[in-house]
């Protein structure tokens, strides 16, 4: 190899790493950007097909649909949500202050079980006291946490909208120049093109069995679960409903993260008959949505385990907030296609 050679590899590798620092911020939005338009790229093909190949005019009419169809909805729902919150927090700042937690408390002291298990444990006074002091600072404590970290808000708004611009421009510009970046990316990878384009497969499989019914999963099931709590008399039914909707996304046990509390709930403030009637709604009709859907929106085969789409998706919650749902069960696709890629390349060595 020539010193020229040595001397451009050397450059090159200094300017990806000085640009992947820069970009570095904004990662994640370029990942979700990229999810999108792999997502919508058969619609895209077929605006394309229909305004006869003009990629400015489809581009932005697939965009249009984009926002009118996810964006605009999700951003509704959002401020709605966040309404729903800031009530359900006000109204239980006031019943910790009118004494609705001390009435709860003496409720749950009432059982059979709580008496027996006070009566094991020492005084019943002092045990009564600390219980109802721990609950009542547990929950002023959450409450001011909240409340101190509001400022905070205005801050992540500002991010949330830089973050929608840097979305919107990369996913038009991928589905603009869509197939120019695939071939580039074909003549400059060092991988062999089969295996590129395997990756590539990959990808947009996985985004699309996993994400993309996984998205679709949890909008109904989130509707489900929230006529249910609207039936049962769950208080801010909907901000319950969207939280379901979140978390269904979770292997294992998703929407029972939020029913199966409010069922508890119920048992405490002694509403047996909504309790159960939760309960049943719950496991007939919330739960099983996904069986009944999914089956109908995966297309192929992911092999992937569902413990690792499980630490993916809290992983990717616990580095990137909530949008990290979606992007750590792709990277965790993606490195399990590359394992598969380097195995393969082993066995060609072994027989040659």
């Amino acid at each position: 190899m020539k010193d020229e050679d040595r001397f451009l590899r050397v450059v090159l590798l200094a300017a990806l790493v000085a640009v992947f620092v820069l970009f570095s911020p904004f990662l994640t939005t370029l990942l979700v950007a990229a999810v999108t338009a792999v997502l919508a790229w058969p619609v895209h093909q077929r605006v394309l097909v229909r305004l006869r190949g003009r990629r400015g005019p489809a581009t932005l009419l697939t965009v249009m649909g984009l926002t009118l169809g996810v964006v605009g909805p999700a951003s509704m729902l959002l401020v709605l949500v966040s309404g729903e919150l800031r009530a359900l927090l006000a109204s239980a700042a006031m019943a910790v202050q009118g004494g609705a937690l001390d009435r709860l408390v003496e409720r749950l002291l009432a059982s059979r079980l709580s008496q027996q298990l006070i009566a094991w444990s020492g005084d019943p006074d002092v045990v009564v006291h600390t219980l109802r002091e721990s609950a009542q600072g547990l929950v002023l404590g959450t409450l001011g946490a909240v409340t101190q970290n509001l400022p905070d808000l205005i801050g992540e708004a500002a991010r949330l909208a830089l973050g929608l611009i840097i979305f919107y421009m990369s996913a038009a510009s991928l589905l603009y120049w869509g197939p120019d970046f695939l071939a580039w990316g074909l003549r400059i990878s060092p991988l062999k093109q089969a295996h590129t384009r395997r990756l590539y497969d990959v990808f947009a499989t996985f985004a699309s069995n996993v994400v993309l019914a996984g998205l679709i999963s949890g909008v109904i099931q989130g509707a489900t679960a929230g006529l249910g709590y609207l039936i049962t008399g769950v208080e801010r039914p909907l901000l319950f409903a969207v939280l379901s909707g979140v978390l269904a996304y979770v292997p294992f046990v998703g929407t029972a993260l939020v029913w199966v509390p409010l069922c508890l709930l119920f048992v405490a403030q002694g509403e047996y008959s909504s309790a159960l009637g939760l309960l049943i709604w719950s496991l007939v009709l919330t739960a099983s949505v996904d069986n009944v859907i999914k089956p109908f929106l995966v297309r192929g085969r992911s092999d992937i385990p569902p413990v690792l789409i499980f630490l993916g998706v809290f992983g990717g919650l616990f580095w990137l907030g909530v949008i990290g749902i979606l992007v750590g069960p792709v990277l965790v696709a993606i490195l399990l296609a590359l394992f598969q890629l380097y195995e393969e390349s082993l066995g060609g060595e072994g027989a040659g």
